[in-house]
């Protein structure tokens, strides 16, 4: 059974920890804001929160929200593919497949290095990709579930547990996402309830 939504504001619950990895969907993991805790996750927080004010987005430019967000990045609408490879295989509990980890390389490739400021653009354009699919699902009726219906935290004594989403989907406290305004804006374009 999941925990509520309420137990992202303790700040005694923490994100589950990832290893260090040089490369891959490893080294994407321990690189990004979602996955950290601490200084880590303050300095990756505002660097990500950076990166979002500086975006100029026209949603109305492409039907799909990850080619928006890669332009709006400056970069091009083809690494979609590579993204849609990542997202499958981002989250600690999904194996990690040998073709994200090649479509993680050529991303660093095309952000221009391996640093926090590209993993921070992967990881914003990793999380956007099927989190924001799903919200337009959500949007035009046909998905009654959130975009992502569950995060987990390690408890105070250590248990892994899961934390229901349904009431907070774009999360709470120190982890929410910093993307909502965003995803919102490219969900609405999308569905056309920007135009109402």
């Amino acid at each position: 059974m999941a925990l509520g939504a309420e137990i992202l504001d303790d700040p005694s619950y923490v994100v589950p920890p990832v290893p260090a990895g040089a490369r891959g969907v490893a080294w994407l993991r321990s690189q990004v804001v979602r996955f950290s805790e601490g200084t880590a996750h303050r300095r990756r927080r505002a660097l990500t929160e950076r990166l979002l004010d500086e975006l100029l987005v026209n949603p109305a430019w492409h039907d799909s929200p990850t080619v928006v967000l890669a332009v709006s990045l400056g970069l091009p609408p083809a690494v979609v593919d590579d993204v849609g490879l990542v997202a499958a295989s981002y989250q600690p509990h999904l194996p990690v497949t040998a073709e994200a980890d090649e479509a993680v390389e050529r991303l660093v490739e095309q952000c221009g290095g391996r640093d926090e400021r590209t993993a921070a653009v992967i990881c914003l354009l990793v999380q956007a990709h099927d989190a924001t699919r799903a919200l337009i699902e959500v949007r035009a009726g046909n998905r009654p579930a959130p975009p992502v219906p569950v995060t987990r935290r390690v408890s105070p004594d250590g248990e892994l547990v899961e934390v229901d989403l349904t009431e907070a989907p774009f999360g709470r406290g120190r982890h929410a996402c910093p993307a909502a305004g965003l995803a919102t804006v490219l969900a609405d374009a999308a569905t056309g309830a920007g135009e109402r």
